[in-house]
């Protein structure tokens, strides 16, 4: 491998002119800079990145933790990062196994962590003594962070609101939610649909959430059939949102629910419940209207074209990375930045109030 050495050796000057010269940092004449420019081309010099590293403490790489890579959602908030990074000569490494202990070894100049619970448990890790800067996509959850990490937050308590209104002005009452989790979680999207529709549906409030999990389904082995259900450890073990979406219509259909609308966890729950719905003789949005959360491009190949809750994952991936950068060129961190949702209206939604 050629080195600047054996350019200087070359050209007749030192190292450290070499280095001026190709860094284009401090003076060298411009005969003597053309010189080393074509000695360098002509031996085939290539600069180690791992020394530009370790000389410019920069490595200009990124790395975003998501354990779920076949969710649309995370590969959408990538694909964000990825054309921020791109305009500031920089690369996102992606990881889907959370394994914390290997960070400091890693040649990376900060972290992006997908949600709040994460970055919680990264914080309980390694990160709370660990100075590696680090910004988190944020949904509006009551996580406690052990140390102040900026936010890239989209509140999707006031999301679900926005659409739970958006389906009563179509004059929906009844409105039903499938979840990944028990009514009693502390997800921003649970307790939305429940201050929301509490008074509307009283004593029989319950009857009309389906969570997807072992605990809200005590004695159904049909949960049971999913890894993510049957361990302690769901680290890195990825949810199976358009399975457990086809389970919940099961369930609504055999509890014969008079529910008019249904709002999902997220798109892709909410894409299989309508695929295994429609199986069971339902007509959406005749007979059901159906609505998501996310706005990911595979809604639009559905049949129906699905209504929801767009978060703009791409506009967060982009967020996630200018304000990294920011910190990283000595800028004040921000606490959070809010990112607005706005309601796609496709086809899946019936109005009834007329």
């Amino acid at each position: 491998m050629v080195t600047r050495k054996d350019i200087a050796n070359k050209v007749g000057v030192s190292v450290s002119v070499v280095s001026r010269a190709l860094n284009n940092s401090g003076y060298v004449r411009q005969e003597k800079r053309k010189e080393i420019l074509h000695v360098a081309e002509e031996l085939g010099y290539h600069p180690n990145p791992v020394a530009m590293s370790l000389q410019q403490k920069r490595t200009k790489q990124i790395l975003y933790y998501s354990k779920d890579l076949n969710n649309f959602y995370n590969i959408e908030l990538y694909e964000g990062m990825l054309e921020e990074a791109d305009k500031n000569g920089y690369v996102v490494l992606i990881n889907g196994r959370f394994n914390f202990d290997i960070i400091p070894s890693l040649m990376i100049d900060g972290i992006i962590l997908p949600n709040d619970h994460i970055t919680g448990q990264y914080l309980d890790a390694i990160g709370k003594n660990y100075h590696l800067p680090v910004v988190t996509a944020s949904y509006g959850e009551d996580v406690y962070f052990s140390k102040a990490v900026p936010k890239i937050e989209t509140d999707l308590y006031e999301g679900m609101r926005k659409s739970l209104e958006y389906l009563r002005s179509k004059g929906h009452r009844k409105i039903a939610m499938i979840s990944l989790y028990d009514i009693g979680s502390y997800h921003a999207r649970t307790l939305a649909w429940i201050d929301f529709m509490k008074y509307e549906l009283e004593t029989t409030l319950e009857d009309y959430h389906f969570g997807i999990y072992k605990e809200g389904l005590h004695n159904d082995e049909r949960v049971m059939a999913f890894l993510e259900e049957r361990t302690t450890d769901t680290t890195n073990i990825w949810e199976s949102y358009y399975e457990k979406g086809m389970l919940a219509a099961d369930i609504f259909h055999e509890r014969q629910t008079d529910a008019t609308a249904v709002i999902g966890f997220n798109d892709e729950m909410t894409l299989g419940f309508c695929k295994r719905i429609k199986q069971l003789g339902y007509d959406i949005p005749k007979d059901l209207s159906l609505m998501g959360i996310d706005g990911i491009p595979a809604g639009e190949y559905n049949e129906p074209r699905l209504t929801t809750l767009e978060i703009q994952a791409r506009e967060m991936g982009k967020k996630c990375v200018q304000e990294l950068l920011s910190i990283l060129n000595g800028c004040k961190e921000k606490c959070i930045i809010h990112v607005p949702t706005q309601i796609l209206e496709k086809d899946s939604v019936r109005d009834i109030s007329r």
